[in-house]
Parts: structure tokens; sequence; C-alpha cells
């Protein structure tokens, strides 16, 4: 290290020079960030936005093809060069050859922790970068300093190696950094969290207008932190883009400005963060919202859509909610997981509105019979996302299976979809065994049999115990006879990592023939 002024090894440069000052009820830093950046100016076409775009290309920027691949300091000392250049930071290493023309420092900073463990560089220049998405795409795997592991990957295949390449699970304590950008017509506020720490996030609009106070829950595993927001200007209701990245943990939360011919801000305002104990609170705290829309999917199932006007509401992948009402005066609730619109609409998302399906018991005290029976307008309780499953745990594992039972399906709706559009470890093969009566039982059966005729690494099975004389497919209840084949050593494409959801009787089953198959309890999650 010298003593001249220090640059950033890996900082981008701000997307564009709208980034303004940030001001909290308590402090103001002076840079949307916090940080004053001394960087060297870019070629054309290689700012920030140039290099995120480049990444959600789907160019290989690892060179990896997408695997995990654990890295020897030995090898990382042969990438060492302008045009091969790997380094390692806390633990893990990344190929930056692509991102060298991308580096606000210049390329001679960047070339410092090429080819060795670049940590403590790193730590001394600007430890506050969120480095995990800015390299997302350029992650090769850990770095090796074990001699144990190196013996265990040779005597063991492919996808035991995914097994030691996996990154740590993220500790659930975990602070968001905030961030901003505008132009004249829009307001953007980022959320950074950690990779595969699976956020969630609540968007409600205080005045019940069009307002400069707006609220942003953000949801990290057992806490809560509350965002409370006082803005310099106004802002249109509802939001105009929002995206939750469940893989790099990102939060983008876009707002239209009323005029897009005003100045621009001298300041995103005033605001004041609280962070919450989620369990301390969740018991208490009840969402309003009016049922909308019922309607009849099968013999014994349906359709029910929620909607609040001024709550928009992103659960994390896996997890429910706990849906509350009146039954003769006493309150009743039950549990279930919304699902992507897709599977039941083919109309534009509304992100004001939650979608269930629901199996109707004819029992005429029970809870779904009651939800099957509301007129709309109808006033629900939701409660807050509600869960433990941790999306990292799957995070070094490209073969997966999930088995559902009747409407055990529902968890697994948007892990699909999240699990096939992963980048990082990409998936090789996943597969969904369904289980259930007859055919009529099976739940959006046409739209997975869609997603398997356009991604082969994913494969629909239903089973059915008790088919008609037309049924062609698999026919049984779960058994050893059916499950040993995927965790067979013999397999080449043998299953890592199985995640099951469906009646307690189901559930248990699979979980007793799985520990006759010496399957690894800690590669198996039962919802």
């Amino acid at each position: 290290m010298t003593d001249s002024p220090k640059k950033n090894l890996l900082a981008p440069p701000p997307p564009t020079s709208l980034k303004l000052p940030l001001q909290n009820l308590k402090t103001n830093t002076g840079s949307a960030t916090g940080n004053p950046r001394n960087k060297c100016a870019l070629k054309p076409g290689h700012s920030l936005m140039d290099w995120i775009r480049l990444g959600n290309s789907g160019a290989d920027l690892s060179g990896t093809k997408g695997r995990i691949i654990p890295v020897t300091p030995e090898e990382l000392a042969k990438h060492n060069t302008r045009n091969d250049a790997w380094m390692a930071i806390r633990g893990v290493v990344y190929n930056v050859t692509r991102y060298m023309d991308f580096h606000p420092g210049g390329i001679e900073e960047l070339m410092r922790g090429v080819g060795k463990d670049a940590t403590k560089l790193f730590n001394e220049v600007h430890a506050w970068v969120n480095y995990q998405q800015l390299l997302n795409k350029c992650l090769i795997g850990p770095l090796k300093k074990s001699s144990r592991i190196d013996r265990v990957l040779e005597e063991n295949d492919t996808n035991k190696l995914s097994t030691f390449a996996k990154p740590p699970i993220p500790p659930q304590d975990i602070a968001p950094r905030l961030d901003w950008i505008q132009n004249r017509s829009s307001l953007t506020l980022c959320f950074y969290t950690k990779q595969f720490c699976n956020p969630g996030c609540l968007i409600q609009n205080l005045a019940c207008e069009d307002s400069n106070h707006i609220e942003i829950w953000i949801i990290i595993g057992n806490h809560l932190h509350k965002y409370k927001f006082k803005l310099m200007g106004m802002i249109l209701w509802p939001p105009k883009e929002i995206k939750v990245a469940s893989e790099s943990g990102k939060i983008e939360v876009c707002l239209q400005k009323p005029n897009d011919k005003q100045d621009l801000w001298s300041g995103l305002g005033e605001h004041h963060v609280e962070k919450l104990l989620k369990t301390s609170i969740e018991e208490d705290l009840y969402l309003d919202y009016s049922a909308f829309l019922y309607k009849e999917y099968n013999h014994d199932s349906f359709i029910l859509r929620l909607k609040n006007e001024n709550i928009i509401c992103y659960l994390p992948v896996g997890y429910h909610v706990s849906m509350e009402g009146l039954i003769n005066a006493t309150k009743i609730s039950k549990c279930y997981t919304p699902i992507p619109s897709k599977y039941m609409t083919n109309q534009a998302k509304e992100d004001n509105q939650l979608h269930f399906l629901i199996k109707k018991y004819q029992h005429p005290n029970s809870f779904s019979m009651y939800l099957s029976q509301v007129p709309d307008e109808t006033n629900l309780k939701i409660s807050l996302p509600k869960g433990n499953f941790k999306l990292a745990s799957l995070a070094g594992h490209r073969s997966i299976c999930l088995l559902a039972a009747g409407s055990g399906l529902t968890p697994f709706l948007s892990l699909i979809d999240h699990l096939l559009k992963r980048s990082t470890n990409r998936i090789e093969l996943l597969k969904l065994i369904y289980f259930n009566k007859t055919c009529e039982d099976i739940w959006c059966q046409d739209s997975l049999s869609n997603i398997a005729k356009q991604d082969e690494r994913f494969e629909f099975t239903p089973v059915l115990s008790n088919p008609n004389n037309s049924w062609t497919g698999v026919q049984g209840h779960v058994s050893l006879e059916l499950l040993s084949p995927l965790v067979e050593k013999s397999n080449a494409s043998k299953i890592t990592y199985i995640c099951v959801c469906g009646p307690s009787g189901f559930n248990q089953k699979v979980e007793e023939i799985l520990q006759d198959l010496e399957f690894p309890t800690g590669n198996l999650f039962i919802f």
C-alpha cells in the first residue's frame, strides 16, 4: 500500500451524474452512499449501467458456464494477467477480466489484487462496497485452503463438488444498505442486502393518495427493517416498477414523479429506520385486504384474489402468510402460500394483488369453505410473511428434486422460477414429482408441462394413486422404489437436495424413506 490517496479497488461509479445527497433525520452524509469516490475516466459504454447490462446479457463472465469450481492458491496465482485476471475476496474467487475496463479506479489499481487473495487490500481501501452483487456474474468458486477438501473432491462426483462449493448461509441479522438515484421523471430507491438472503418487502402508501410519505419494510429472516420516508418532492402511487432479486438480494423501488419537466431534487428528503424483531410483532400485526375475485378452479379447489390499493407485498421465496377471518363471531386463521399470478391468469401482474389457489374442504366450519363463500369486498386479515426456508441452502446444488402432494405444490411455484433463473451455480436438473389421486386433482398441469417443454433442465412428473384407465403416466404412492433411483450413487445425475411439501403423513413417509436411503438430513427441507 502507498501513501497516495486510496482508489477504489472495485467500487462502481454512480450510474449517472444525477445521484444527489441523501438526508437522514439524523445525518446528512453529503453523498448518496456516504462515501467519496476517486474515479478514473471510463471509456464510452463502460458505465455501471453498461456493466449491469452485460451481466444480464447471458455472457459467461466467470468462464465456468455457471458452475462453481473450488480454486487452489496455486491455480489462482496462474491467472494474473490483464487478459486472464482472477482474484479472491473473503474466501471467494472472481474472474475480473471483463470487469477491467469498467473499474472506476483504473486497470492498474485492479491489477494490484490479481492472482492472489486481495481481501486485505480490499478491506483497507473500501470494505463498504457490495462486491458480491457487483461481481456476482464473475464468481468462480471458493478459495480452497484445506488438503482434506482436496482429497474429498477427488473421491466424489461432480454433484458432491457443489456441496463443498456452496456459499455460506448468510447471517439473518443483515442491515440493508440504502442508495438512490433520480432523473426528472422518477426516483429509484435501492436496498442492498446479501446474496441469497432471500429478502421480502412491503411497500405502503401512508397517505392513501399521491404524496411524499411512503413506508418500505424489508424482511430478512427474523428481522423487519422499517423505512419511513418523507421525500423531498411528491411521488405518484403505485410505484412505477418494483424488482426483488432473490439471488443478489437487491430490492429496487422506482417511484414516478408527477411532472417529468420539474427540476431535479436537491436531496432525497428525510427518512427514519427502525429495526424490529419480526417474531415479536407478527402475531399482532395483520394487514387489511379485500376479497375481490372468487373463481372455481376444479371440483374441489378455487382461486381467491385479494387486494389492498395502498399495500404491495413481495414474500421471500418459500414463505407463506396467515389469513384470518370470522366464522360465527370466532376468529379463525390458516396458512396459505400466495402463488405467482402467471399460473392463474394471462393478464399483466398487478402488484397490489395476492393470488391464492385453495383446496376446499367440505366441512361447514372449515376455513376454506368460509373463504369460498365470502362476497366481494369482504375484509380479510393477512399476516406478515412467515417461514424459515433458507434459500442459501440450495445455492451449492445443481440437481434438486421437489416432492409435492396436493396443495403442497404452492410453495414450489415461486421456487421453480427462482431456480431456473439462477445464474450462480446454474441449475442442471430440477425435478418436480407431484402426487395426487386423480388427473382432475393436478394443479397447474398445463403451465408446468409448458415449462418442461421450454427448459430441458426441468422435469415434471405427475404421479396418481387412483387414475382412470386412460392414464399413461406414473401410478402409485410415494415409495422406496420411486425415490431410490433419484439418489443412488451410480446415478450420474443424482439428486443432492430435496424439498418436500404435502400433508403431514406424506411428509413423514418421505422423511422415513430418505433416512432408509441414508440421504443427508442437511440436504432435506420439509415445508
